[in-house]
């Protein structure tokens, strides 16, 4: 089916002529957005309008019939994608018009930061701000000329709706036609001067002691010394500028410093910005005192928190922090774990409409669910901070106390665990937020560095077993055979070529593994990754990585130095490349280091507090320390593998397991729900399971099936299928009390004569 609607769009693509309905093809009255993985995409699908994904049909057919692009980017968790799409998309006069008159392309933020990076900056150079949804108007030839964020489906309070932008550009196209081409040449020249603002490489590298002291002197000037944080409106965590606080922290004290980074993990940690029943953190805050937050939830903030809570916690060794760390890694594991490992992107921010519905509550909701008594001593230490549009509901938040009882804090949030827990439980019978389970290497990598620091700071080996679950399932899944990377997995997908971030930082994630555990894989993986991000994404004349591969294919190619939500990739590859030219010894990786420090020159010595995640990686790399490994046992201690074929087409893969006495793997399938199962990846074929026998454990009131000894696993390739040089055995080793957490054990497939076995 998929192949014959990419054939007959292609046709449809070339026809010159006035296209009509008929020559859009749809799937179940879906547009073509319904073959496309991306959660956000699916949200699209049910439109009327005529959505393309970014790609060569599209692009050909705007080409064809001389129509500008509607280029409309998004995310899944953005509430005002939700509220464009509903209004605006699902209105079918306005689609209809769309159709006629426009080419419709939809994309996906996180799977296409690429393609967000060039027309965001567009509509920057066009209205001074932006946002999401990024509604842009292009050329044919994919050159910007007109560009806003949330159209209304009609003019309202001085904003033109979407209908009237619709026929005025459409009348621009036809009448005006040079006026636009003019305009948009102009926007993509000033795009390329962008680009191009960091090829001229610096002679002088700003001193790294120097760059420190201007970027915290900025960031101390627009601190806000009464709430915590940045900026008098809203307030975001801006977790790049807490790793420079935490680095100049880690390498000597500095009283001003540490004020303003206890200050504002003290102010997130209180507001409403953390989720005090749930765990983890909300994107940002809407106003200055981090009570009411924009709802959604993002792997990429609760993964940088982790780090810098734990780390904050190793320094200081407040409770507070470490009960920071510890709920935000259950909600993790809870709520954004993939069962075999990876973490998915985001939860999204609103239920059916209204934004936070699944947080709010009410007073008097609380007071029916604790009791009168229990709900008294609760709102002593809570309170609600109210919604701007409806002050009879609010969001949790500690209430400010005297600073003789915030002395003892920790210990009076503990009191109310059980209190937390029951309305936790209450919350979760409401309906929930919609959760975006792509799995993106950048972020995962972010989340596989936070959870190795928290295991240091914290004595929690669990969480580096996390860590090491969440980096196999990554690169089994997006790592390919010729060392590249995909950026995104969903929906049994790999997808998207990875990008810069992706490279850097789960490169820079698989050297903390390295760093905590001593395995030599990890730094493997990571010299891997960071010799592809040379070859393919470094700027041999100004130094720096770009963001995407040297045979992409885009209307400019960035080159991104400053932070955001995220640090930088050039930050992130800085710091990476130098920790491998330090465990490497090879000059290489600390010469490519060299040249994204000298590309970063300018703008560190511009805007120092604009780049604070490459000041903190310019600084003197701590020692490495082996903090993690034997306290905790993992499966793999208990089980070995091994893999054999025989070298003929009909002969199966052998995979053989070597199981300790007193210890079993779960059989496949597992016989209870919370159990892994043994489960043989990247074979190429069909694993053929022994049934196992029946072993009943202490855990259970019910005998389960395991496999105990030694186990034969066949594995049965299809004809002409050359066998894998690799694979790897998905275990759970158990004894009669627990069961260790799951791991993954890789094998290197070896030649075997038919006698021998």
């Amino acid at each position: 089916m998929l192949a014959l609607l990419v054939c007959a769009l292609f046709v449809a693509a070339q026809r010159t002529s006035a296209q009509d309905e008929a020559s859009y093809p749809r799937v179940d009255g879906k547009n073509l957005l319904a073959l496309e993985a991306s959660p956000y995409l699916q949200l699209h699908a049910h439109n009327p309008v005529d959505w393309y994904p970014w790609g060569e049909l599209a692009l050909a057919r705007a080409k064809a019939e001389q129509k500008p692009i509607f280029l409309s980017v998004g995310y899944s968790t953005c509430y005002w994608c939700h509220v464009m799409e509903r209004n605006v998309f699902s209105d079918p006069d306005i689609a209809a018009y769309m159709n006629e008159h426009f080419i419709s392309i939809k994309v996906d933020r996180e799977e296409r930061p690429d393609l967000d990076d060039i027309y965001m900056k567009a509509t920057h150079l066009l209205n001074g701000s932006g946002g999401w949804p990024n509604s842009v108007f292009l050329t044919p030839d994919r050159q910007p000329f007109y560009a806003g964020t949330y159209f209304p489906p009609e003019d309202s309070r001085g904003r033109p709706g979407f209908p009237r932008v619709l026929r005025g550009l459409h009348d621009a196209w036809t009448n005006e036609r040079e006026k636009v081409l003019t305009t948009a040449r102009a926007v993509t020249e000033r795009l390329a001067r962008l680009a191009d603002a960091g090829v001229a490489r610096s002679s002088e590298p700003a001193p790294p002691g120097e760059s420190m002291r201007r970027a915290l002197e900025k960031l101390g000037a627009n601190f806000d010394r009464e709430h915590g944080g940045f900026g008098r409106r809203t307030k975001f965590p801006r977790p790049p500028t807490l790793e420079l606080f935490l680095v100049r922290l880690e390498s000597a004290p500095d009283p001003d410093v540490e004020a303003m980074l206890t200050n504002t993990l003290d102010a997130m940690a209180f507001g409403g910005i953390y989720d005090h029943l749930a765990g983890g953190f909300h994107r940002y805050s809407t106003e200055r005192t981090w009570s009411i937050p924009h709802f959604e939830k993002m792997l990429y903030d609760n993964a940088q928190l982790v780090d810098a809570y734990a780390r904050a916690y190793a320094l200081t060794k407040r409770p507070l922090y470490r009960g920071v760390v510890e709920r935000t890694v259950s909600y993790l594991d809870r709520e954004m774990s993939h069962p075999e490992g990876g973490f998915y992107s985001a939860q999204d921010a609103e239920v059916d409409g209204e934004e936070g519905a699944s947080y709010v509550w009410k007073r008097d909701e609380i007071e029916q669910a604790l009791g009168p008594e229990r709900a008294t001593a609760f709102f002593s230490l809570y309170e609600l901070a109210p919604m701007p549009e409806d002050p009879s509901a609010g969001v949790l938040r500690v209430r400010p106390l005297p600073p003789s009882e915030s002395k003892n804090l920790s210990a009076r949030l503990d009191e109310f665990e059980v209190d937390r827990a029951g309305l936790l439980s209450l919350r979760e019978r409401r309906k929930q937020p919609l959760r975006d389970d792509k799995v993106l290497a950048a972020w995962n990598g972010l989340a596989i560095r936070g959870l190795v620091q928290a295991a240091g700071a914290l004595d929690r080996p669990d969480y580096l077993h996390r860590a090491e679950r969440a980096a196999d399932f990554v690169l089994d899944r997006l790592l390919a055979e010729d060392g590249t990377l995909r950026r995104s997995y969903v929906a049994g997908q790999a997808r998207e070529s990875g990008v810069l971030d992706d490279y850097a930082m789960l490169a820079d994630g698989l050297l903390t593994l390295h760093e905590a555990t001593g395995e030599e894989r990890w730094l493997t993986r990571a010299r891997a990754l960071c010799d592809v991000l040379i070859a393919r994404f470094e700027d041999p004349i100004g130094g720096g990585f770009f963001l995407t591969p040297s045979d992409s294919d885009l209307l400019v190619r960035p080159k991104p130095f400053e932070d955001n939500a995220i640090p930088s990739g050039n930050a992130v590859a800085l710091r990476a490349l130098r920790k491998l030219g330090a465990a490497t010894g090879s000059t290489k990786y600390q010469e490519a280091a060299e040249l994204i420090a000298a590309a970063a020159a300018p703008l560190i010595l511009r805007a120092p507090s604009a780049v604070p995640a490459t000041i903190a990686a310019l600084e003197p790399l701590p020692r490495p320390s082996r903090v993690m490994g034997p306290s905790l046992p993992r499966s793999r201690d208990f089980v070995r593998a091994s893999a054999t074929h025989a070298g003929a087409d009909t002969s199966p893969v052998l995979v053989r397991l070597v199981i300790d006495e007193g210890w079993h793997v779960n059989a496949n399938p597992a016989s209870l729900p919370f159990l892994i199962p043994t489960k043989v990846e990247g074979a190429g074929g069909e694993a053929l399971y022994p049934e196992g026998h029946w072993f009943r454990p202490a855990f259970s009131e019910d005998a389960i099936r395991v496999y105990q000894n030694d186990v034969e696993i066949p594995v049965a390739l299809p004809k002409a299928t050359r066998p894998p040089t690799r694979l790897s055995v998905h275990v759970q080793a158990c004894d009669e009390t627990r069961c260790l957490p799951p791991d993954r054990i890789e094998v290197t497939l070896e030649e075997r004569t038919e006698t021998a076995r």
